[in-house]
Order: structure tokens, then sequence, then C-alpha cells
């Protein structure tokens, strides 16, 4: 069970099993002195050539949309022209197929894929992809880590990998190789002492998003249903804190029916990250202080407010734009930030907002 992209369907289910907590909760938004308006972003992609968006990613000259759309995974974009390139990402079980439920985001040239469920991480080479649409993904590793449960894992480099979520239901962070060997762990979880969480409910109550600083070691991690994320690095393969904003913990609810653990965010919860982006400067992060439950769920899990850090953890700027938006990316080389929307007639879109003057 993942809490992050939850479709409307599965939200439906927990609110009418969520807690009534109501405490109030500090708002890492609240550091933020500036705060910029931007209005009317350009519709880039719209229509019939989106699925059910689930994420996006961005290079220079490309986007990559996560729709789970007719038998694929994924739709290229050509980002300049917002041209549609093709599908790919063929789901299914086979050798060259993906699972449904496969996440990917671009680093550089290179478009790295995870799925938690077999523990597999691979990638394309975007520029193969261009050539050939149908091109298969490589396998960078299948990891078999024992006490190693990971909402999202990437690529340091071709051997070595960090992951997030629980290790040992103590560990929030585990850096590993190709081998499955574990190099280092680092940082306790929020609730590493509440014994009413057993492992499961530990690694459910601590997923969240996960990204790399391009062409550095660096990485960040936002929490889900929280304000809370960490800004770490490598170095001689070991994991330090550069820093860790953490305003406010989750607030969750374990439930065990036979073999089926869940955890329950509290009804008034603050929703907090929904997704991150980064760029070599700059950590974007889609953060709400909206509540969960209090209206139409499915469209509250959305935000006009783009956190911007740099990579040392200070707070940069506060931007509002002036669509609910639901995930979002940042090409660095144009200064476009490019958000997923639903529009007046409840279809997906795709919209650019310039952030160079920023």
């Amino acid at each position: 069970m993942t809490l992050k992209q939850i479709s409307s369907y599965t939200f439906s289910l927990i609110i009418l099993l969520a807690s009534c907590t109501n405490s109030k909760k500090k708002t890492i938004d609240k550091m933020f002195s500036e705060n910029i308006l931007l209005k009317e972003g350009r519709i880039c992609i719209e229509g019939a050539v989106l699925g059910q968006i689930e994420g996006i990613s961005c290079n220079n000259k490309n986007l990559i949309v996560l729709d789970y759309h007719t038998g694929n995974s994924f739709t290229l974009f050509e980002i300049d022209s917002c041209m549609f390139v093709g599908r790919f990402g063929t789901i299914g079980q086979g050798p060259n197929e993906l699972e449904l439920g496969t996440y990917g985001q671009i680093e550089m040239n290179n478009f790295y894929l995870f799925y938690d469920q077999t523990g597999f991480i691979g990638k394309y080479n975007i520029d193969s992809l261009l050539e050939d649409i149908n091109t298969v993904p490589s396998q960078m590793v299948k990891y078999k880590i024992i006490d190693a449960q990971l909402s999202k894992a990437i690529p340091i480099n071709d051997s070595l990998f960090i992951g997030a979520g629980t290790y040992m239901s103590k560990f929030q962070y585990v850096l590993f190789d190709k081998n499955s060997n574990v190099l280092d762990y680092y940082m306790d979880i929020y609730n590493i002492d509440d014994e009413d969480f057993n492992k499961y409910h530990k690694f459910l109550s601590n997923q969240g998003v996960l990204r790399k600083r391009p062409n550095k070691n660096q990485f960040v991690y936002s929490l889900n249903f929280s304000s809370n994320i960490d800004f770490l690095e490598i170095k001689d393969n070991k994991i330090q804190l550069i820093k860790s904003l953490r305003m406010h913990n989750p607030d969750y609810r374990p439930l065990s029916d036979g073999g089926l653990n869940r955890v329950l965010p509290a009804k008034n919860n603050p929703i907090g990250y929904i997704d991150l982006c980064t760029t070599e400067k700059y950590v974007y992060a889609l953060y709400t202080n909206k509540k969960l439950f209090t209206n139409n769920v499915g469209n509250d899990y959305n935000s006009k407010t783009v956190l911007i850090f740099d990579w040392n953890g200070n707070p940069v700027k506060k931007i509002t734009i002036d669509q609910e938006a639901f995930y979002i990316c940042v090409d660095e080389k144009s200064e476009k930030m490019y958000v997923a929307a639903i529009d007046s007639n409840f279809g997906w879109v795709i919209l650019s907002y310039n952030v160079g003057n920023l």
C-alpha cells in the first residue's frame, strides 16, 4: 500500500475510517518572508493525449508524464514545443515490461525507474527513446535487503543507491550497492519508539518523496502528511545530514486486520508536502496547509503554493500560482516550471510558468 499519489477512490475509503484529531500544528511555509504571485500559466499539454497523471519529470529537452495510458507507463513530450513524441514502458510482467506502479524521474539524460515490490531500479537513455520509443529499459539492480522497506530509491551512480522508507524499522535512509550490501544507514524515524506501530505500520507511515540533486551526491526527502523535509549528502559512502526541518510529524492511526496492515491519517492532519522537484540550484516543494477530509478529498490533494529551498535547506522564496497543482517539475535552462492541473472541464492539463525572474 502506497500513501503517496493515492487515487480519489482510495481517499474515499480512508475518509470513512479516519480519526478526528484536531491538534494545532506548526507549518513550514511561515518561514518564508517573500511570496511571489505567478499568474496566467500557459497551457502546454492538454486533451486526450494525457491519461490519469501520477507524476511529471523534465530536463531541458524533454518532459515525461507518468500516466499509465493505453497499456504504457509513461508519455514523452518535447519540452519547448510540448509536442507529443510517444508512449513507452509497456505494462506487464515480461522481461522487457514494467510492473504497474513503476515510478520514474529524470536526471540529466537518463530516466530512472523504481518499483518497490520487487526491488527493481532501472533506467532509460532518453536519446535512445527519441530514436526508438520502443526501447526497453536496462536493469541497474534488483536489490534484496533484509529489513528494508523502501518508499523510494534512486541511483547515486551505476553501483550505488540511496533508499528512503524504513530500515530495521528504525532508520529513514539506507545506502546500498548493486550487490545489495548495506553500506550505511541514517536518521531515526519519527515514530521509532511507538509500540502501537509494527514494522509494516512504520513503513507505511514513513513514505515520502525522494529527489536527487543533478550532478551531485545530494538528495532531499519529504515525509507524506507532514511538514518534515531532510537535506542530505553522500560522502565517502556515508550518509551525512545537511539540514533537517521537522516542523510537525504526521498523525496516523495504525490498523491491523488479519494479515492486512494499514495506517490512516487523522481527519484534520495537514496534507503538507505533495511533490518535490530539484535543479542544480534549488529544491521546489509543492506544499499545502489544507487539512485532510475537509471537502472533496480528491480535489484537496493539490496546492497553489510552491516553496523554494537552496541545497543547504534554507528557505529562499515562496511562489503562489493561479492554479491548483498536483505535480511539478522545473526546467532550469529555460527557467520554466511545469505543473499538472485539472481544468474547468475536469480534464488534465500541463501548464508552464516563467520562474526566471525570481
